[in-house]
């Protein structure tokens, strides 16, 4: 169950191509007809505060009589082998970074709401009842998929949130690492669970605060942070390079090696430009329900 979030992101990306049309669990069949009250879940209103999104436990079985479910996300809520108190973990995770937002339970009627409203909706023990992540703070986490595990006792929600998700206002709620601690470190809320990526981009923003300082003998990265000719100079030579890959037949690892080099060269210039990594993957998921062609159109339109 553990390694699940690690590998739902690349499966994200490749299947929330379908998240402008919905969460579809049915490979081959078209979207679920879901309830009419979720139409209105996505209009300019949905900020406002939903009185019903709380749910005392007596009456979460009407609950989810309201949403009115179709049958074949009946059929999939009844598939989830819910514990003895009717719950499974359900983890929100971003559908861009890949980062661990927070974790949670949900029962039946949670998944049902997450499926119609499109926002993370958990069940509180403590309370006993509904609640969806930013029915007070308005930093919701809009969801565009959902996977269940192999077993289908654990649940992921594959979302973009709306601003920090963690009660302390860090971005994730996920920031205290083990060996840190171990070593006496204090808890840092900036810090992520960063993947390869995001730990190269959090690498390359310390080194843009070392370079502002001007002491020390400066880094490779520095340099090309301070100087945009020799960046550009860099980033052409390492794309040759890539290509060069291909038109004279080198080996795998050698196309992997050059493409690193021309990642970590791109992404300098990102920084240069205070263009984070994410915003880039988001671009990339927005194209995923839209052809070539169609993009092409659209970015001569603007």
């Amino acid at each position: 169950m553990a390694a699940a979030p690690a590998t739902a992101p690349a499966r994200a990306l490749v299947s929330s191509s379908s998240s402008s049309r919905g969460v579809n669990f049915f490979s081959g069949t078209s979207r679920p007809n879901l309830v009419a009250a979720a139409a209105s879940a996505s209009a300019p209103g949905w900020r406002r505060r939903d009185p019903a999104v709380s749910v005392a436990a007596g009456s979460a079985q009407s609950a989810l009589g309201a949403l009115a479910v179709d049958p074949k996300v009946d059929k999939l809520l009844d598939s989830v082998k819910w514990d003895s108190k009717g719950l499974a973990v359900a983890i929100a995770q971003n559908v861009d970074t890949g980062a661990i937002l927070m974790q949670g339970f949900a029962n039946k009627e949670a998944l049902a709401r997450t499926i119609s409203t499109k926002k993370a909706t958990f069940f509180s023990r403590s309370r006993s009842s509904l609640w969806t992540k930013g029915e007070t703070s308005m930093n919701f986490i809009n969801v565009h998929d959902i996977f269940l595990d192999c077993d289908h006792d654990s649940i992921i929600y594959l979302g973009k949130p709306d601003g920090p998700t963690c009660h302390t206002g860090a971005e994730t709620c996920y920031y205290t690492s083990v060996y840190d601690a171990l070593q006496g470190s204090k808890p840092n809320e900036s810090r992520q669970v960063t993947t390869t990526l995001y730990s190269l981009e959090d690498t390359i923003s310390r080194r843009q605060e070392e370079a502002t300082e001007g002491s020390g003998k400066p880094s490779w990265t520095k340099k090309l942070l301070l100087d945009n000719q020799l960046l550009c100079s860099k980033i052409r030579e390492e794309a040759d390079e890539l290509i060069q890959t291909l038109l004279e037949n080198e080996d795998q690892s050698r196309t992997a090696s050059e493409m690193a080099d021309l990642l970590y060269h791109a992404m300098v210039l990102l920084r240069v430009k205070d263009v984070k990594m994410e915003e880039v993957l988001e671009v990339l998921r927005k194209r995923f329900s839209q052809s070539g062609i169609e993009e092409k159109a659209s970015r001569n339109k603007s």
